[in-house]
């Protein structure tokens, strides 16, 4: 219901999504089956009730089509707050330049990923584990703490047995300079998604955001 918005709005919300790794009834994912070919009829009214209350509509995890969408319709600036460039990393999740011209040209800004930043090798065993822990802890779960814990530790186990091929400082890098040259600094930010899977060797919490500072420093920004 687009119009409970509004009681959102009164508490504070001043941005909101429409889709995250599957297609809903509002707009289609970047990684799941489209079913709307971008905006749901029911996403442009959310879209149109954003607009209408001062809510910043975010397109990160949404389809091209459904930035496409948003970007014609919107009549307000959009933000992606945590994706990347498809030309440093091909991935449905990232946006490609033709998108980052219109974002900008419209007064959007991408914030830069710290998930999806470059393409890792594959490691079926490590999926596999990783699915099969997901299947005995499902998200729509509530989990008691001891649940929690044993999920954690197994997750751990995960990692220490099938260790996970990582990006680095100098993959986030690339994307945000590349950011930089197509959209321009007044249309590119910051937005490394700690709490949902990001951190990198070199970039793994907030005491290492310095090093971003002096990386754009000394590209000449």
């Amino acid at each position: 219901d687009p119009g409970l918005l509004r009681s959102f709005h009164a508490m504070g919300v001043r941005m909101a999504g429409f889709a995250h790794f599957r297609t809903n009834q509002f707009a289609d994912s970047s990684t799941d089956q489209p079913r709307w070919d971008g905006l749901s009829p029911l996403g442009v009214q959310l879209l149109a009730e954003m607009n209408r209350l001062g809510v910043v509509p975010d397109l990160s995890h949404s389809s091209d089509r459904a930035l496409d969408d948003a970007l014609r319709l919107s009549k307000a600036p959009l933000i992606l707050t945590h994706s990347g460039c498809k030309a440093v990393f091909d991935h449905p999740r990232n946006i490609d330049d033709a998108h980052l011209r219109a974002l900008a040209a419209q007064g959007g800004v991408i914030q830069i990923n710290s998930v999806y930043v470059k393409a890792s090798k594959p490691t079926p065993e490590r999926d596999a584990a990783n699915k099969a822990l997901e299947a005995k802890f499902p998200e729509d779960r509530p989990l008691t703490l001891a649940e929690r814990a044993d999920l954690l530790a197994q997750r751990h186990a995960i990692d220490r047995t099938y260790p996970e091929d990582r990006a680095a400082f100098a993959d986030v890098m690339a994307n945000l300079l590349h950011a930089i040259k197509v959209a321009g600094v007044d249309h590119v930010g910051i937005g490394l998604d700690w709490d949902g899977g990001g951190g990198v060797v070199g970039l793994e919490d907030v005491a290492d955001l310095p090093k971003l500072t002096g990386a754009l420093l000394a590209a000449g920004y």
